[in-house]
């Protein structure tokens, strides 16, 4: 027999042993339940190996009794003894080594086993990484792919945006090129006429192109603001301009519906303001002109005062007695394109964009806007602007108030403009003045007659044939050498087009369609500099040494003109990060303004003394203030004017005057950057 039979053998005794067990255990509780000997003992109490003993031990005495029980322990005995047979021929040396060798093959096979679940572990390992790897790189070429997606997105939205600003100025100028000859001619018209009916005719035809001209401004300037690119140009200015502009435009139109227009100014005269003169006219214009629309009886009043505040602040209030506001419309007004009511639209027109404008300036200026209306009894816009405030001498305030009128004798314009309706307009303005005016139809016209005539003012327009306006000025100023009053006028009314005429030497931007007024006023402001022009002409064309000389005065230009893209202050590297606190960068701000204007004096007034030695030692102030504050520009130019006053000569007009912007720009500058200072200590 063999090892296997062998153990089969021993399995099947095992199992036939436990059963016969099994049976001798059911049958000895039966049949002995009632004996003394097994009474104090319950079925289950009997165990296996205690019922072998008894077998062992007592078989044939239990036999004797019961023949079942006699067969079942004879079994059970012989089943025995063939184990203990089996049991000792597995045991022997040949089985032992059998058992060995079965004993190395379950120890293999376990080795095996732990094996394949060590590979299938790796593996799965294996499987999750490659898993979570293609999953990293799906995301990350889906990230890619929303990258480029979303980058798409915002090149399209930058386009469209670009593609926007770039229709608006289109169709700005092609609106206001024809608009300058439609109400330049209603002006000339209406001056011209002897006809009543005929001038009040033309005045609806100015009306009527103005509203039109004041819906596009409206468009244009939400744009600005929508897309962040509005920008204040901080200048001193009297609360009197803005009264007289603002008495002059609403006057008329307020009598002409029977209605008082009343204006207070609680503000002394000799206070002067600082901030953007011509937004602040903007915001009283759309709020006053609301008022003088919505109002058919009773008045307008537009008051003026200086609030008791820390700092002081300028309140303005506008109420009238008009149609007033629904309580529940009030918090829409400000919104874009909504009026109150739609009705309100169809009555009395407008684009529902004036008050948005307004609220948006006004908190682009750092105040606040508040309404209070009753239906059909009125309307009162409280305004509160944070302006910084100057107490002027009564002297200079008497000579600031006094307007310069006259005109000069044998004035002469060289209008250099390509459109004939616009030439016709502007030089109409020009001789109702007393003014001469020559036409030239480009810029390469207009150098060849500068180079053979003078001319007080020129007024350039900017897109014609063969020559572009700024192209052209850039000439005159670089290769002719005129120092000739230079007025832009363009249908362009963006600040960067403005800029641009201003950097390639324009001394002031008139924007169309032109007024007569705006002309007028400009004039007026260049008065001074017309007449020191006078007294240089029979010099504009000689040597560059002769142009030297102190015949050549420098000027300052206005500081609302200036081009902001030149200033450097904002760049100082003394002013950038947290190097000084707020205090003493407001400090260091106020004592770089006092010294740049004090520069500047000095610079005018020791060119003009032809003093080149004292000019010399000015200069070199200029340098140590423009190193210390990382101005190169500045610098470069203050190093080069240096070096030809250390010769004892007096450095070219064109150089200093070069410089004299260049400090102006950043003074300018530096003063916009104390007043947002200023507003926020006061909002902090």
């Amino acid at each position: 027999m063999s090892n296997v039979d062998t153990l089969d053998n021993l399995v099947g005794l095992s199992v036939a042993r436990q059963f016969i067990l099994q049976s001798l255990t059911l049958l000895l509780t039966n049949t002995e339940s009632a004996s003394s000997d097994f009474a104090p003992k319950s079925q289950l109490s009997i165990q296996s190996d205690m019922l072998t003993s008894i077998l062992f031990a007592g078989a044939s005495i239990q036999a004797e009794s019961n023949s079942e029980l006699a067969k079942l322990s004879q079994t059970f005995t012989e089943l025995n003894q063939q184990q203990s047979q089996l049991l000792s021929q597995v045991l022997s040396v040949h089985s032992m080594a059998y058992i060995e060798q079965i004993e190395h093959q379950l120890t293999d096979s376990q080795d095996q086993l732990k094996g394949l679940t060590v590979n299938l572990i790796v593996a799965l390992a294996l499987l999750t990484f490659a898993f979570s790897l293609i999953l990293f790189i799906h995301r990350l070429f889906e990230l890619k792919r929303n990258n480029l997606s979303y980058q798409e997105a915002a090149d399209k939205a930058q386009k469209a945006s670009e593609a926007k600003s770039l229709f608006l100025a289109t169709m700005s100028h092609e609106l206001r090129t024809p608009m300058n000859g439609v109400l330049g001619i209603a002006q000339i018209i209406k001056e011209d006429s002897q006809s009543a009916d005929t001038r009040k005719q033309a005045q609806i035809i100015i009306d009527s192109g103005q509203h039109l001209v004041t819906i596009l401004n409206d468009i244009l300037d939400f744009s600005k603001v929508e897309q962040g690119k509005m920008e204040l140009e901080l200048s001193p200015f009297s609360v009197t301009d803005v009264v007289t502009h603002l008495d002059k435009t609403l006057t008329p139109l307020a009598t002409d519906k029977g209605i008082s227009f009343v204006i207070k100014d609680n503000i002394p005269t000799n206070i002067q303001l600082v901030g953007d003169s011509a937004r602040t006219r903007q915001i009283l214009f759309n709020l006053a002109g609301n008022a003088v629309k919505f109002t058919e009886s009773g008045k307008v009043e537009v008051e003026f005062e200086i609030a008791p505040t820390t700092p002081p602040s300028v309140n303005i209030m506008v109420s009238d007695t008009g149609i007033g506001i629904a309580e529940d419309k009030v918090d829409h007004i400000f919104t874009a394109f909504e009026q109150a009511e739609l009705s309100t639209t169809r009555k009395f027109g407008g684009t529902g964009l004036g008050l948005s404008i307004v609220k948006q300036l006004v908190e682009l200026m750092g105040g606040t806007i508040d309404v209070s209306s009753q239906l059909n009894m009125g309307t009162c816009f409280t305004i509160s602007l944070p302006l910084e405030m100057h107490e002027l001498e009564q002297q200079t305030t008497e000579q600031a108030s006094t307007s310069i009128n006259k005109t000069l004798n044998d004035f002469t314009v060289l209008l250099v403009e390509d459109n004939k309706i616009n030439a016709m307009v502007i030089k109409k303005f020009c001789e109702s003045i007393n003014m001469t005016v020559e036409n030239a139809y480009d810029g390469l016209q207009a150098l060849d007659k500068l180079a053979t005539n003078q001319y007080d003012l020129i007024i350039m327009d900017n897109h014609m044939p063969n020559m572009s306006g700024i192209e052209a000025i850039q000439k005159i100023r670089n290769e002719l050498k005129l120092t000739t009053v230079i007025f832009a006028c363009t249908a362009d009314v963006f600040k960067e087009a403005h800029d641009e005429f201003l950097v390639s030497g324009a001394n002031f931007v008139l924007t169309k369609p032109l007024q007569k007024n705006s002309l007028q006023n400009a004039i007026n402001e260049f008065h001074h500099q017309f007449e020191i022009n006078r007294h240089q002409s029979v010099h504009s064309h000689q040597s560059t040494e002769t142009s030297n000389s102190n015949v050549t005065m420098l000027t300052r230009p206005p500081k609302n003109k200036l081009p902001l893209t030149e200033e450097e202050i904002s760049r100082s590297p003394l002013l950038e990060g947290d190097k000084l606190e707020g205090n003493e960068k407001l400090k260091c701000l106020n004592n770089l303004v006092d010294e740049l204007e004090n520069e500047i004096d000095e610079l005018i007034a020791l060119f003009s003394d032809d003093k080149p030695d004292d000019l010399s030692r000015t200069l070199k102030a200029v340098i140590a203030i423009a190193s210390k504050h990382g101005m190169y520009e500045v610098l470069e130019l203050a190093i080069s004017a240096a070096q030809t006053t250390e010769q004892h000569i007096m450095p070219e007009a064109e150089l200093l005057q070069q410089l004299i912007n260049r400090l102006m720009v950043n003074s300018h500058q530096a003063t916009r950057l104390i007043h947002k200072l200023n507003q926020q200590r006061k909002t902090g």
